[in-house]
């Protein structure tokens, strides 16, 4: 192998017509950084005119017209220094139509001045979480053009996976871009392969039904599950959809209801008058714990002026408020109930509790009472959301690295790139 040749395996050069200078190598500044500029030629005969057709088949018909010089090609990092080829393109003078056409490469692209191979690696970086800004400094290119090859890669299709559903479906909102149609968009996922399926630009009704329904009816018969969160208007809507899935409520939401509604309750006592005030405040997290989780291991407090367990904390505050009281115990018997799966418990608490309890508690359990028949499937299958809300989690944190997205199209790309359900090597 000649220089020439370990060069272009260097810089992965597979175009035959690209030669090297003896003394092709040379460290400049450019913008206050050193790069390595390496100086090549580009030359072959061709074998038409590209402006008129004919046929080259001798010097009566196409000549060599000098080079047209220094053109600048910017190529992937070498041992971490920005790297430029200044290539001399051959130019060619046509004897038949009077025209002249310069030498094209396989490096880059026609009035191109960033190679394949920088593109490509751009491509491959974008499959992983980071900022477009570090991914164009990476590559010595600006963030427009990292944003412009996305952008190229964010072509939307209208029906997945070639028409097919899985038949375990998991569906959520999240918090998507300024240009999504309803504020928040709907993340859908395939809970068999737990992974996502795809994500919808609203969550408005009639556009869910509208694109469910580019599925075929045989298709949508043919998904047996689909879990969600508590939203009423998605469960008419998805068992119009889909007449044979079983619907299952998130079990997750359900404890968070009644948690919820117990720490408003405990946020109404905490007002300066109450003697409790600071107690309320600081121990918030442990009203909140599950009964069985609290320790009986006694510490000094602050607040209490001695030795107490977590327990004796609890037990007082609860203790101050009869509403409070009969709030938390409905809280406690909830999340036992659906911590042990226990159907019968969950009804019983539903139907026969404590009337004196908070406004906020009485609306959470009004909901689980227009929605019982859902939430039973709760306790009677192992199915929930939590694949979903960890893709949610995903989201958010590619959100975070790159501090929002501006377009909805640019983040869905992202996500779909990340999570491998996007190649676009193949698909540009």
């Amino acid at each position: 192998m000649t220089h020439i040749d370990y060069i272009k395996t260097m810089l992965n050069i597979k175009d035959d017509n690209v030669f090297f200078y003896d003394n092709c190598l040379e460290i400049v500044k450019i913008k206050g950084v050193e790069t390595k500029v390496f100086n090549a030629y580009l030359t072959y005969t061709p074998d038409c005119c590209p402006k008129c057709g004919c046929i080259n088949e001798s010097s009566d018909d196409i000549i060599k017209w000098d080079f047209k010089k220094n053109c600048k090609i910017k190529i992937t990092k070498v041992c971490g220094y920005n790297a430029i080829i200044k290539l001399d393109k051959q130019r060619f003078y046509c004897k038949h139509c009077k025209k002249t056409f310069t030498a094209s490469t396989s490096i880059v692209d026609f009035h191109k001045q960033i190679s394949n191979d920088t593109n490509l690696n751009i491509k491959l970086e974008l499959m992983h979480k980071g900022t477009e800004k570090d991914i164009a400094r990476r590559n010595n290119v600006s963030t427009n053009h990292v944003n412009r090859i996305l952008d190229s890669i964010a072509i939307d299709k209208l029906v997945k996976n070639n028409g097919f559903l899985p038949e375990i479906l998991g569906i959520d909102e999240f918090k998507a871009t300024k240009d999504t149609k309803s504020k928040m968009a709907l993340i859908i996922v395939d809970q068999v392969r737990a992974n996502i399926f795809d994500i919808n630009n609203s969550r408005l009704s009639k556009d869910i039904e509208s694109y469910f329904k580019m599925y075929s009816k045989k298709e949508r018969d043919k998904v047996k599950y689909i879990t969600v969160d508590l939203y009423k208007p998605y469960y008419k809507l998805l068992k119009k959809l889909f007449r044979n899935a079983v619907l299952i409520p998130d079990r997750f939401h359900i404890v968070l209801q009644v948690r919820d509604a117990l720490d408003k309750t405990r946020i109404k006592l905490c007002v300066k008058s109450n003697p409790n005030y600071k107690k309320l405040k600081k121990y918030w997290k442990l009203i909140l714990k599950a009964e069985d989780e609290l320790s009986e291991k006694k510490k000094y407090s602050k607040c209490f002026k001695k030795d107490v367990s977590q327990i004796d904390i609890v037990t007082y505050l609860i203790n101050t408020n009869e509403e409070f009281y009969n709030t938390y115990q409905i809280y406690q018997g909830i999340l036992k109930a659906v911590s042990n799966r226990d159907k019968e418990k969950f009804l019983n608490i539903l139907y026969h509790h404590n009337k004196n309890i908070s406004r906020y508690m009485k609306k959470a359990l009004r909901t689980f009472k227009n929605m019982e028949e859902y939430i039973v499937n709760a306790f009677d299958y192992d199915y929930s959301n939590g694949i979903t809300e960890g893709m949610n989690n995903l989201i958010k944190q590619i959100k975070h690295i790159a501090c929002g997205y501006r377009k909805f199209k640019h983040l869905k790309a992202r996500v779909m790139l990340i999570k491998g359900l996007l190649n676009p090597i193949i698909e540009n």
